[in-house]
């Protein structure tokens, strides 16, 4: 059986795109207001301050959801987990049961050790597609078959 892999992404940053339009907005705005003397000078840098630091929270947004993807591996051999938090590996024959509720599986290795992955709300479909091969690869581990009857 082929390696399989997996990534899951952190949700867009909405509410940061958001917030940067309507800066972005009010700068330009700013910028554009009839005004004479040290009052246009003073409108043109607050919306020069205001366009920067819209473009600087995108990048900021964008590099934070980069940061949050997570890369999921199954080989016959067992697992890894390429993170934010680093890399998280183990073997199928260590694995003694695996749980999963709305937007999580754990995986737990004897009574302590837990690998949890997390999936944003619109991800389901690629949990789903995760705890299908992880039964698989299990059940591969251990010899069971489907039996046709």
């Amino acid at each position: 059986m082929a390696a399989d892999q997996f990534v899951l992404q952190a949700r867009p940053p909405v509410r940061a795109f958001a917030v940067a339009a309507v800066a972005a907005l009010v700068g330009a705005g700013l910028m554009l207001i009839p005004a004479t003397g040290g009052w246009r000078t003073l409108l043109i840098v607050v919306g020069i301050v205001l366009i920067v630091g819209a473009a600087a929270l995108i990048l900021a947004a964008l590099a934070a959801a980069r940061r949050q993807q997570v890369t999921v591996s199954l080989d016959e051999d067992g697992y890894r987990v390429d993170g934010a938090g680093g890399v998280r590996q183990g073997q199928w024959s260590d694995v003694t049961r695996v749980t999963a509720s709305t937007g999580r599986i754990t995986l737990h290795q004897g009574d302590d050790e837990r690998v949890h992955l997390v999936s944003s709300a619109g991800q389901v479909p690629e949990l789903d597609a995760i705890a299908q091969a992880i039964s698989a690869r299990l059940d591969d581990n251990r010899g069971y078959q489907v039996w046709a009857g």
